[in-house]
């Protein structure tokens, strides 16, 4: 894997998607525009949201972002894991009725394990899919190189806001290794996606 600094994977990320076909959008402020549904921008979607909900029509399907974002809503849990944060920059690839799991699918791939990109080695990740959603669990055991067996079935792998655009995602997940395991093999919590400190979540591709 190679060592980047958070400037180098920002940038890394947006020429690659860039290279895929997509449109760079420009980090928005913090402070929503046109929205009163929200009191600040919580994620990388939410400036993009006119164009889900066909207000507007993009200029090009195809979008990829670095937003800078605030989550409150697990803020109690700031300072005490490594998964949680306040403020941060999301990377988000994002498209608007053009293509779907079997391009993004191994984009993913590509990007987090070819030497030319972040060239993690696979055999430290890990993917979750929601259990009805095997076309998902397929297209990542057929990647090249995907450890068998590293696919994991979650219930609550199923993306929503409340009203508006929802569906079954796919998250990937990082294992830092057994010294950052925080708890005993056979605790419940003890797998990618658990509650866990060994296993942190990298990605989250929503379909």
């Amino acid at each position: 894997m190679k060592k980047l600094n958070s400037a180098q994977i920002r940038q890394m990320f947006l020429d690659f998607f860039k290279s895929k076909g997509h449109k760079i959008e420009p980090s928005q402020s913090l402070i929503p525009k046109d929205d009163p549904s929200l009191l600040w921008i919580n994620s990388g979607v939410a400036t993009l949201k006119k164009y889900f909900d066909g207000s507007q029509i993009p200029e090009n399907p195809r979008m990829v972002n670095a937003q800078k974002s605030i989550r409150t809503n697990d803020i109690e849990n700031v300072g005490h894991t490594a998964r949680h944060h306040t403020f941060f920059e999301m990377l988000g690839n994002f498209s608007v009725g053009d293509y779907f799991k079997k391009e993004v699918i191994p984009w993913a791939w590509e990007l987090l394990t070819s030497p030319d990109w972040f060239g993690i080695e696979p055999e430290k990740l890990y993917v979750t899919y929601y259990p009805r959603d095997l076309e998902t669990k397929k297209l990542w055991e057929e990647q090249p190189g995907f450890i068998s067996g590293h696919t994991v079935a979650q219930e609550d792998n199923f993306w929503d806001i409340g009203e508006g655009p929802s569906g079954p995602d796919t998250e990937i997940f990082f294992d830092r290794g057994r010294k950052f395991q925080d708890l005993p093999d056979e605790d419940p919590e003890m797998y990618p996606g658990g509650e866990n400190e060994r296993y942190l979540e990298v990605w989250n591709i929503v379909f």
